[in-house]
């Protein structure tokens, strides 16, 4: 009994292997694995500023609800070699200045872009408000951090001269910064105060001064100007009182402003001030 058993599981064994493999011989052969898309920093690049682009007909608000000066950062730093301007020996300046106003043009793509700073509790952007007056103070300097991001490495482990073990932490800090160069200083307009730090003001009734400040932007609108984008790169120093290994990458982003706002979710900007014009 048991050998019939046997028999007619292996039978049945063997018939599946059968059909099995003539199921394999039969299938349509896999179509081969797609390759692995290669990165494409010019598209990043237009993506990111066409994201951080003022459109047509659109709010200021808006568009900083929408933009990502971060993703802007990353991608200008993705082509960084590739806008790189070096005057040529036999070019005039006059003749450098033209080439680098038309690859400004390009990269800019005929429209305005927004760098936007949230009022609330911002130490690159302090805004702060005095009921009595009514009058929110703000200021902010002409390179300011936009956006920090930290990223914990993990731990390891390392000696000191003298054979002393530690546990070193480490992470990664990376900061957005916008550089926003000389344009202020050399225009001064009436509606701002000071050369580094600047300080305006903007009339707010209490009642909307708490909306105003927990959603509303400090914004710059205007250009990308040459070079472009800078790296700065610092390595860590971990000690024995501090373990801490922090490896420091700042991106900084040159901007000429046209104009400055500040604006809320609601209505026109409560302050504006054109650079260009000066008023």
């Amino acid at each position: 009994m048991l050998a019939v058993t046997l028999g007619i599981l292996v039978a049945a064994a063997a018939a599946a292997y059968g059909s099995a493999d003539a199921q394999k011989r039969r299938a349509t052969p896999r179509s081969a694995a797609r390759p692995t898309p290669k990165p494409d920093p010019v598209g990043n690049l237009v993506g990111a500023i066409a994201l951080n682009q003022l459109r047509e007909g659109e709010t200021l608000f808006a568009a900083c609800e929408r933009s990502s000066f971060k993703t802007l950062a990353w991608a200008l730093d993705g082509v960084r070699s590739r806008i790189a301007l070096e005057k040529g020996e036999y070019e005039t300046e006059a003749e450098f200045a033209t080439r680098r106003r038309k690859l400004e043009d390009v990269l800019n793509g005929g429209a305005q872009l927004v760098v936007c700073q949230p009022l609330d509790d911002n130490e690159d952007a302090p805004f702060r408000y005095d009921p009595e007056r009514e009058v929110f103070t703000g200021t902010f300097l002409t390179h300011q951090n936009v956006w920090r991001d930290v990223k914990r490495t993990g731990s390891y482990v390392s000696k000191t001269r003298m054979g002393v073990r530690a546990t070193v932490r480490s992470s990664v800090q990376l900061e957005y910064d916008v550089d926003l160069g000389s344009t202020l200083r050399d225009r001064r307009p009436a509606c701002l105060k000071g050369s580094y730090q600047f300080e305006y003001t903007v009339a707010m009734p209490r009642a909307d001064a708490p909306l105003l400040k927990a959603r509303g932007y400090l914004v710059f609108t205007g250009r990308l100007l040459a070079p472009f984008i800078a790296r700065d790169d610092t390595a860590g120093s971990p000690t024995l009182d501090d373990p801490t290994d922090v490896y420091e990458r700042s991106l900084a982003v040159n901007f000429e402003p046209a104009q400055v706002a500040v604006v809320g979710p609601a209505g026109a900007p409560a302050w504006t001030c054109r650079i260009a014009e000066g008023d």
